[in-house]
């Protein structure tokens, strides 16, 4: 008799190697999709801090000697609470067409970069905290140092920025650390 089919055992090893190039492939696809979220997580993560970084430098040079000492110290640029995570200045709002003093700060609470702006330019009213990164992102710790900001000191003012972030999203990140130091630009007199 002629039988042109498969015994038992080569269906057996058939099915066998099947299911095992299976496994290997899903493991694959499984471990490069993980991957993949990590990067575009971190991706993510990176483009925050630097969005962050450039809106507070561009915002910190244009600040203006607070001569009146609404926002801060009559006489300096800038002002801290207490704290080198949060610095306040005196800054030109174009929307209102006058001085209004700006507040950047790290948010204890959701663990963000977030900002707010005076609502008047005397009596100071603060608006409404917005929020600069999401909530995808972990902020760790930011920190201002201000460097000659006294009228005696005959230095231009720098701010050094400290940025300190990791994802929120995947538990093993390793994050980012970013530090930039900007001098205002306008001359200090």
């Amino acid at each position: 008799m002629n039988n042109k089919g498969f015994t038992l055992i080569e269906a057996l090893v058939s099915i066998s190697i099947f299911i095992a190039i299976s496994v290997t492939l899903a493991q694959v696809i499984t471990v490069s999709i993980q991957n993949q979220i990590k990067v575009i997580s971190e991706q993510n993560m990176f483009d925050q801090a630097v969005f962050a970084l450039d809106q507070m430098e561009k915002e910190l040079r244009m600040a203006k000697k607070d001569t009146d000492g609404i926002c801060v110290v009559p006489g300096t640029n800038y002002g801290r609470n207490n704290s080198s995570s949060t610095i306040k200045f005196k800054i030109y709002d174009q929307a209102s067409a006058d001085y209004r003093c700006r507040e950047f700060s790290l948010n204890d609470n959701s663990n963000s970069v977030r900002q707010r702006t005076s609502t008047n330019s005397s009596p100071l009213i603060w608006g409404d905290y917005i929020d600069l990164t999401s909530s995808s992102v972990y902020v760790q710790s930011l920190s201002f140092t201000v460097n000659g900001d006294n009228d005696s000191d005959n230095e231009q003012p720098k701010v050094t920025i400290n940025l300190k972030m990791k994802s929120g999203v995947i538990d093993d990140s390793e994050g980012v650390e970013l530090q930039t130091t900007i001098s205002q630009r306008r001359l200090d007199f």
